[in-house]
């Protein structure tokens, strides 16, 4: 026990005279979305800057269509990262994006399509179907590694070596300019949960349901 303390004592002397790099520390906080009646946003992008994007994940990132639909209509990827388009629904779509970071359409397909898409350039790509007009997505492509979506709660966490001065929010029905807002972390610069509260129109609430599957 006693040549354990030793030990301890002495790297804490090497890390004040800088011989012994000091150990890293992770920083936690939260951040919950919310509309304007304080009901939690679902699909909310949350980007965390901090640790630039050198090597995009390996991992394959999925938008599956169903019954006439993206799902999910929202996915936050790293530049350079892959996304595949499968097909759940028992006819065929055609996914295509005029978008400036991509350009691409894909054949009229059934099932599981042919290769990946790859998105080199950070920004956002919406995504349509040439089959059904009411098919819209998008793919918020991010330079950092700390970025995600919130869920049906609203909620997303982030575990990073220090807490950013601001972060990035964006959603597709936000009314904020080019529906991004930048938001100031001071409130939780010691950890925490920032509450962030967007004014939400909801298209299919704007127009109906039934326009938007039709």
């Amino acid at each position: 026990m006693a040549s354990r303390k030793l030990i301890h004592v002495y790297a804490c002397l090497l890390w004040m005279l800088g011989v012994l790099p000091l150990p890293s520390v992770a920083a936690e906080f939260a951040v919950l979305v919310v509309d304007q009646q304080g009901m939690p946003v679902a699909n909310a992008v949350i980007e965390s800057p901090g640790v630039a994007v050198t090597k995009a994940p390996m991992e394959i990132a999925i938008i599956d269509q169903v019954n006439k639909r993206f799902v999910p209509m929202v996915i936050a990827i790293q530049k350079g990262q892959s996304v595949n388009f499968p097909n759940k629904d028992n006819i065929r779509h055609h996914v295509y994006s005029f978008s400036s970071i991509k350009q691409f359409s894909t054949e009229l397909y059934a099932d599981i399509p042919g290769d990946p898409v790859i998105f080199e350039q950070s920004g956002l790509a919406v995504l349509g179907c040439n089959i059904h007009d009411s098919m819209v997505g998008y793919i918020y492509v991010s330079e950092w590694q700390n970025v995600t979506t919130s869920d049906a709660s609203g909620l997303v966490r982030f575990k990073q070596s220090a807490i950013p001065e601001e972060i990035v929010i964006w959603h597709p029905w936000s009314n904020d300019e080019d529906n991004r807002r930048t938001v100031s972390t001071a409130t939780v610069s010691e950890g925490g949960t920032l509450e962030v509260q967007l004014n939400i129109t909801n298209p299919e609430r704007a127009f109906g349901f039934r326009a938007l599957r039709d």
